[in-house]
C-alpha cells in the first residue's frame, strides 16, 4: 500500500495539472529524440573512420591520406543494376595503394584489378549487403538480408556475372565450367547464359543402338556396377544400382540393340605370340594413339590423352569382330566419331587387335554370367532407363530424351536460403549446400535420382564457384557490362580435300576459322606459314616439331594423291589477308644479314631459352625446334611473327618482341637459312 501511495503521488506530482503534464511530456519528447542521434554517433563505421584516421596518423604521406579522406557514409550507386553499396564508408582505404604494408581489414587496400573500384563497387564481385552500414547485416545473412559476403575463395564466380568466356585470371571457374560440360552435367540440368543459350555437354557419350554389336551383357553389367573400376577415367557416374536392377538393365540394353552395317571384308589375321604383342605395342606407339588413349602403365600410372576413351581394359569390353571394324573406319559403327580413319592395312590391324585384345582385367567381369532374360525383367529395364534419365546422354532405340528431367540451375547462384533443405551437418550456407551435394547428392535423400561422382576436391571447388556465377544479377545484367561467349563455328571445308579432312578428323585436334579442337595448332592462315614441299611430305610422314610434347600427329598412311590434295587446298584457301605470303624474298638476305640475325637470337632475344637451332648445343624445348625453318616456314610469315605474334595466332606463348623491322629482318635471314629437311619415307600408294 505505501508503494502504491507512492507512486500515485509521483504521477500526481508530475500530471497533477495540465502544465505539470505539458512539462513532463516534453522533457520525455527531447529524451527520445537525443536517443537516435547518439545511436548513430555510436555507429560502427564512425569508430572505424576514427581508427583509420589514427592509423594515417604517424605515416610519411599523412597529410595526403588525411586529405583524401572523405567522412560520413560513402556510397555508391549503380541505377542500371539496382545496386546500392556503402562498403567504402568503413573500408576507407580502398584506391590507398601506399597503405599496401597494413594488414588489418578494414584498413588494406584493394589489390590491382581491371575494374574500377568506385565504379563496380564492392558487390558486385563480393557480395553482401551493400546497402547496409553494420558489419553483421553487411557481411552475414541475417533475419532481414539474405546475400552474404562471398567466401573468398569462391571469388571467381562473380567474374562470371559478366564475363561468359574463358579468362586468363579465373582458372577455378574456367575449370569448373569445363567440369559441368565434360562431365554431362549439363545433359540432366538445364544451365543458361544470360543470353538466353543453354550450356552443351562435351561428353560425347557413345550411342547405345548397337550396343550388342560393341560388347556383351556381362560387361554392360559389370560397368553399371562401377564404371571407375573399368575406366579410372571414366566421366559416368556410378547410380549405385542394386543387382536386380543391373541385370534387367543390361538385358535391356541388349534387348534393344541393332546390328549395324558391318563390314564384309574378311577379319585380319590376329597373332598370339609374343612377339606380334611386341609389335603391336610399337605400332599403337608409331601411331600416337597415346594423343587421345590413356592406357595404365606397370606402375598403375594413366598416361595418355583424354580425348578419347580409356584403353586399359579395351579387352575385356570389345568383341574381336567389331575392334576389327573400328579398326579398319571407325565412321562405319559410328558416323560422328572424332576418330580418324587411319587406313590401316590387314596386318597393321592385325597386330592393333593382338595389342589391345591382351588389354584384359579378368576380375572386372569376376564371374558374372546371366540367365537369358524375361519379358518381364526387359520391361523392367526400360523403366529404369527412363526413370534413370539414361536418354538423356545415350541414344537408345524406343526411347526419347526427358525434357525437365533434373532442376534447371540457370539461377541456382541466388537460390534463397530459405527454399533450401539442408542435409544433417551442412552449414546453412549457398556454397556449402552445392559443394555436399556434389559431393554426396544421396546425404540429401535416398531417393534422389542424381547419381555419385567419382570427383577430386578441387573438381567439386571449381563446379561450386562455377554455379555460384549463376545468379539473377548476371540475367539481369546490362548489355554493355555482359562479354558473351564466343559461338561456335559451324565451318567446313569445301570439296574433295574437305571431304579428306572430315575422313580424317583434323578438326578433332585442329582449330580452323573457329571450329576444331585445341590440342593441335590452329590452320586458320597455315596456309600462309608453311611452304608447299614441306607441308606435303609432313602429311605422308609427319615429324615432331616440339620434342618434349608427348601428344604428336599420327601417320595416316595418305597416299600422293590424297596429300596432294590436301596441299593444294591448305595453301590457296587458308591465307591470312594481313600481308602477302610472297612479300619477301629469302633469296635476298645477304650472309651478313644472317650473321647479325645469329648475334640477336643467341644474345639479344635469347631464342635457345626455348628454341633449337644447333641441336648439339641449343637446350630449348618449350617452343618448337628451328632447325628446317627454312624448309618449312615462308620468309614472309617469320617476320611478321617476330613482329607480333600475337595478332597471327592469339594465345600463343612466343612473347610480343616489340622488334624492329631491322632485327625482324636480320632474325628471319639467320631462320629462313635453317633448312635441315627431314628424313622422307616412301608414301604407300
Amino acid at each position: 500500500m505505501k508503494i502504491s501511495g507512492k507512486m500515485a503521488s509521483f504521477f500526481n506530482f508530475l500530471l497533477g495539472d495540465s502544465a505539470r503534464a505539458f512539462g513532463a511530456l516534453s522533457v520525455a519528447l527531447v529524451a527520445l529524440l537525443a536517443v537516435v542521434p547518439a545511436a548513430d554517433f555510436l555507429r560502427d563505421w564512425r569508430g572505424y573512420q576514427k581508427r583509420y584516421l589514427r592509423l594515417v596518423r604517424g605515416r610519411s604521406d599523412a597529410t595526403s591520406l588525411t586529405r583524401r579522406f572523405q567522412p560520413g557514409l560513402q556510397q555508391i550507386w549503380m541505377p542500371e543494376l539496382g545496386v546500392v553499396d556503402r562498403c567504402p564508408t568503413c573500408h576507407s582505404a580502398l584506391r590507398e595503394a601506399s597503405l599496401g604494408d597494413v594488414k588489418d581489414q578494414p584498413f588494406r587496400p584493394h589489390p590491382p584489378i581491371p575494374h574500377s573500384v568506385t565504379g563496380f563497387g564492392c558487390v558486385m564481385c563480393h557480395r553482401g549487403q551493400g546497402a547496409a552500414t553494420t558489419v553483421e547485416e553487411a557481411h552475414r545473412s541475417t533475419k532481414s538480408w539474405e546475400d552474404p559476403i562471398l567466401p573468398a575463395r569462391y571469388l571467381e564466380s562473380s567474374c562470371g556475372q559478366c564475363h561468359m568466356e574463358r579468362l586468363t585470371g579465373t582458372p577455378l571457374l574456367n575449370q569448373g565450367r569445363q567440369t559441368l560440360a565434360r562431365y554431362g552435367c549439363v545433359r540432366c540440368h538445364v544451365i543458361k547464359s544470360p543470353d538466353g543459350v543453354a550450356m552443351t555437354g562435351t561428353d560425347d557419350p557413345p550411342s547405345l543402338a548397337h550396343i550388342g554389336a560393341k560388347t556383351t551383357r556381362e560387361w554392360i553389367a559389370a560397368w553399371l556396377k562401377n564404371p571407375q573400376a573399368y575406366a579410372s577415367s571414366a566421366t559416368m557416374p556410378n547410380f549405385q544400382l542394386p543387382d536386380d536392377d543391373i541385370r534387367d538393365l543390361s538385358a535391356f540394353l541388349i534387348a534393344q540393340s541393332t546390328p549395324y552395317l558391318a563390314s564384309r571384308e574378311a577379319a585380319p589375321k590376329v597373332p598370339t605370340d609374343d612377339r606380334a604383342l611386341k609389335n603391336g605395342a610399337s605400332l599403337f606407339g608409331e601411331s600416337f594413339c597415346s594423343s587421345c588413349h590413356a592406357i595404365q602403365n606397370a606402375a598403375g600410372m594413366l598416361v595418355g590423352g583424354n580425348l578419347g576413351p580409356e584403353l586399359t581394359r579395351i579387352g575385356s569390353k570389345a568383341k574381336p569382330e567389331w575392334l576389327a571394324d573400328w579398326l579398319r573406319d571407325p565412321r562405319v559403327y559410328d558416323p560422328d566419331t572424332q576418330m580418324p580413319h587411319y587406313r590401316l592395312d590387314a596386318q597393321q590391324r592385325g597386330l592393333l587387335m593382338a595389342f589391345l585384345g591382351n588389354k584384359t582385367d579378368p576380375d572386372f567381369l569376376g564371374n558374372r554370367h546371366f540367365d537369358p532374360p524375361t519379358s518381364v525383367q526387359i520391361d523392367h529395364g526400360r523403366a529404369l532407363v527412363n526413370e534413370r534419365g539414361c536418354a538423356a546422354c545415350h541414344e537408345i532405340n524406343g526411347v526419347k530424351k526427358a525434357d525437365n528431367f533434373a532442376p534447371e540451375l540457370t539461377l541456382v547462384g541466388s537460390r534463397p536460403l530459405a527454399k533450401i533443405l539442408f542435409a544433417p551437418g551442412v552449414a546453412h550456407t549457398l556454397p556449402d549446400y552445392i559443394a555436399a551435394k556434389i559431393r554426396q547428392p544421396r546425404s540429401f535423400s535416398t531417393s534422389l535420382k542424381m547419381p555419385q561422382y567419382t570427383l577430386a576436391p578441387e573438381q567439386v571447388e571449381a563446379l561450386v564457384t562455377a554455379l555460384l556465377a549463376q545468379t539473377e544479377r548476371a540475367q539481369k545484367m546490362p548489355t554493355a557490362l555482359r562479354i558473351p561467349p564466343r559461338r561456335a563455328s559451324d565451318y567446313h571445308a569445301a570439296g574433295q580435300a574437305g571431304r579428306l579432312m572430315e575422313d580424317l578428323r583434323c578438326f578433332s585436334c585442329h582449330t580452323i576459322n573457329g571450329r576444331g579442337g585445341d590440342m593441335a595448332p590452329d590452320l586458320t592462315w597455315e596456309g600462309t606459314a608453311v611452304t608447299r614441299p614441306w607441308l606435303v611430305n609432313f602429311l605422308k610422314n609427319p615429324n615432331t616439331l616440339r620434342p618434349a610434347l608427348i601428344r604428336r600427329m599420327p601417320k595416316f598412311n595418305l597416299t600422293d594423291a590424297e596429300a596432294d590434295t590436301l596441299a593444294d587446298y591448305i595453301m590457296t584457301v587458308y591465307q591470312t589477308p594481313a600481308f602477302d605470303r610472297d612479300s619477301i624474298d629469302s633469296s635476298r638476305f645477304t650472309r651478313a644479314d644472317a650473321e647479325h640475325g645469329k648475334e640477336l637470337f643467341y644474345g639479344k632475344y635469347a631464342c635457345q631459352s626455348c628454341h633449337i637451332v644447333d641441336p648439339d648445343k641449343d637446350k630449348g624445348y618449350i617452343g618448337p625446334t628451328l632447325t628446317q625453318t627454312g624448309a618449312r616456314l615462308n620468309a614472309a610469315w617469320v617476320f611478321h611473327w617476330l613482329k607480333n605474334a600475337e595478332s597471327l595466332r592469339p594465345g600463343t606463348l612466343e612473347p610480343v618482341w616489340k622488334s624492329s623491322d631491322e632485327d625482324a629482318r636480320a632474325l628471319s635471314a639467320f631462320l629462313v637459312a635453317q633448312k635441315i629437311a627431314p628424313q622422307t619415307e616412301p608414301a604407300k600408294k
